[in-house]
């Protein structure tokens, strides 16, 4: 006989129905309204196959229970598969229709439902598929839960085990969050990450890109809020254990390949540098950079967050040639957030179930036997989504969009994580966090978020809030008069004289090498006002002025050869010639060539081959 579960299509009916036995075919006919079957196979095939049109076809599905038409309904209006998907069907109903009992395509033990006159070892031949689109209804829509607002604790049932009575009973914990906005959070933090780089702070490995450890520390310590978990206050669950998980580094790791992704910086030595691109940022919206790294982040090969799953061992081994494209990933992910509510809270549970539910192919590894679980002893070839995809979004949503301020974050502790979750009827615990990214457990989606999902269509920022942390002083002299950060005193000590711990001073030499940096007079002047509330004095403005024009009244326009001729002449005609002109201008002042000293004709480095062929064309050539 042969095995279909090999097999995605089956053609014909009559191809599904000749594979199965006179026994088999008995008990498929007994469904069938109408007088006794015939008893031989040919005349039970054309007899199930002929009951399969017109109005008995109709009849049939009418006898189906809900979820069995709505198992029917899936199939038929699938444009991507005949075969019926159990894991997306009890995902998106909750439960799975009634199908026979006993070994598929036995006799001895086989009870079949109306669903197996349907389905032929769970897919739907062809030319029935076709017949039942002429009036089997669109499926319901999946639907993805979500809920306007959440509380500070998160209640979640457990089972208690009683050896006495060997019985599991219910009792309800009430776990710890923390919740992060991040939206204005991005656009703050963004600048100030590029300001870190351009001082030279930011070290990276010049294999893996990724961040020191030195790096990372420096980089938590300017972040506006610090690290996602710099602030938990928790040091016990409240199901009674000591937490002992020791939770990474997670956005500044983030920003760092963030960066590297959006191209905004490049690796000098051991140390990232500013682009051009980069440097640019310093003075753009914050939102238009960020929409940059966002579409350069999901196309990026330099990274697979994967590898920030600690828990899950192999991807360098086997595993590595097993795992899926992470572009294609990012794609599937990124689709299904667009299907998300704006402003509204999702649990991370719930987005799991959505993501199978509605069909998305997001698959991580196509060999799950080749990679192993941290700590978890035994194959680790059956675990499924749960284990290894919903590790990789976990890790995506809450160290890469968060970070990016397209999702408000609501987290607990890793050890306390939701990552496992009820699916198709079984339970897959594991004893430890497998990543610091299990402890996620809502998201939102922010109006920044939308915009950049492609959601909304506009964009209005909010005006980022004034601190009123300096006074700008007539004498030249900038005053701290409020806490500054770390990150408002790398801009001050990057651009001014550093005179106290409190006051900086205007110094020209200090700006200028400053603005050879990167650096520019615009950037420290929107800077000074926005965390000052006033309007600069009149000395200030000035000196600013003036400071702008000494640094665009020189432009560098790149390196030149010069050549020397010994008569005047020459130089004239070779730099109005119609074939040299082009590529070479005369340096002398008219002075000089009166009185016929030596004069110097000056050839761009970029067009000195053309301007050396030229030059043979009207008789001279010049030596190397």
């Amino acid at each position: 006989m042969p095995y279909y579960s090999q097999i995605d299509r089956i053609p014909t009916l009559l191809e599904a129905l000749n594979i199965h036995t006179v026994d088999v075919l008995k008990k498929l006919a007994g469904l069938l309204p109408g007088g006794k079957s015939p008893t031989r196979k040919a005349e039970l095939v054309e007899y199930i196959h002929q009951s399969l049109e017109g109005s008995t076809l109709m009849r049939l599905w009418g006898q189906c229970d809900r979820l069995q038409q709505a198992a029917i309904a899936e199939t038929v209006h699938s444009s991507t598969s005949d075969r019926y998907e159990k894991i997306r069907f009890v995902s998106k109903y909750n439960e799975a229709p009634s199908w026979g009992a006993g070994k598929y395509g036995y006799s001895y033990d086989f009870k079949p439902t109306a669903l197996d006159l349907f389905f032929y070892n769970s897919i739907m031949p062809q030319d029935l598929k076709q017949r039942l689109r002429g009036f089997v209804p669109q499926p319901a829509s999946t639907q993805i839960a979500s809920q306007e607002t959440i509380s500070a604790t998160l209640s979640v049932t457990r089972m208690e085990f009683d050896r006495q009575t060997r019985t599991r009973t219910p009792y309800e914990v009430e776990f710890p969050m923390q919740m992060r906005e991040t939206e204005q959070v991005a656009r703050r933090e963004l600048l100030t990450v590029l300001r870190l780089v351009d001082l030279g702070k930011v070290a990276v490995s010049d294999k893996t890109f990724n961040p020191a450890t030195a790096t990372l520390k420096a980089i938590e310590q300017v972040l506006e809020e610090g690290d996602y978990y710099s602030e938990w206050k928790f040091d016990k669950s409240p199901e009674g254990w000591r937490y002992n998980y020791s939770i990474g580094q997670i956005k500044p790791f983030a920003w760092v390949m963030l960066l590297q992704a959006g191209k905004l910086v490049e690796l000098s030595g051991k140390n990232l540098r500013l682009t051009k691109a980069g440097q640019k940022a310093l003075i753009e919206p914050a939102e238009k950079t960020l929409q940059i790294i966002w579409k350069n982040w999901q196309k990026t090969t330099l990274f697979d967050e994967l590898r920030r799953v600690d828990g899950i061992k192999g991807q360098t081994g086997k595993g590595k040639r097993s795992l899926t494209a992470v572009a294609g990933r990012r794609t599937q992910l990124v689709a299904a957030l667009k299907d998300c509510p704006v402003g509204e809270w999702i649990r991370i549970t719930e987005f799991f179930r959505y993501i199978l539910a509605a069909g998305y192919d997001l698959v991580v590894c196509r060999s799950l036997e080749n990679l192993t679980i941290d700590g978890e002893s035994g194959s680790y070839y059956d675990a499924n989504f749960n284990i290894v995809e919903a590790r990789y979004i976990v890790c995506c949503l809450f160290e890469y969009i968060a970070t990016l301020g397209i999702i408000d974050v609501s987290f607990l502790h890793p050890d306390d994580s939701l990552a496992n979750f009820k699916n198709d009827g079984n339970d897959y615990y594991i004893d430890n966090p497998l990543s610091s990214y299990d402890g996620l457990a809502y998201f939102r989606i922010t109006p920044l978020g939308a915009y950049l999902l492609g959601i909304s269509d506009l964009y209005i920022p909010k005006e980022l809030s004034q601190k009123q942390i300096l006074r700008i002083l007539p004498n030249l002299e900038v005053v701290a008069v409020g806490e500054l950060s770390r990150a408002d005193r790398l801009m001050l000590d990057s651009s001014l004289q550093n005179v106290s711990d409190s006051v900086w001073t205007f110094d020209r030499g200090k700006l200028l090498e400053a603005i050879a940096q990167g650096r520019s007079v615009e950037e420290l002047k929107t800077f000074l006002v926005a965390n000052s509330g006033e309007v600069l004095p009149q000395t200030v403005l000035q000196f600013l002025a003036d400071l702008q024009t000494r640094t665009t009244s020189l432009q560098d326009l790149g390196a030149a050869r010069l050549i020397r001729c010994v008569d005047p002449a020459l130089a004239v005609l070779i730099a109005n010639d119609t074939r040299t002109k082009a590529f070479c201008f005369l340096a002398d002042r008219p002075t000089a060539m009166m009185a016929g000293a030596a004069c110097y004709l000056v050839v761009p480095t970029e067009t000195e081959t053309k301007f050396r062929n030229a030059l043979k064309k009207i008789g001279y050539s010049l030596p190397n």
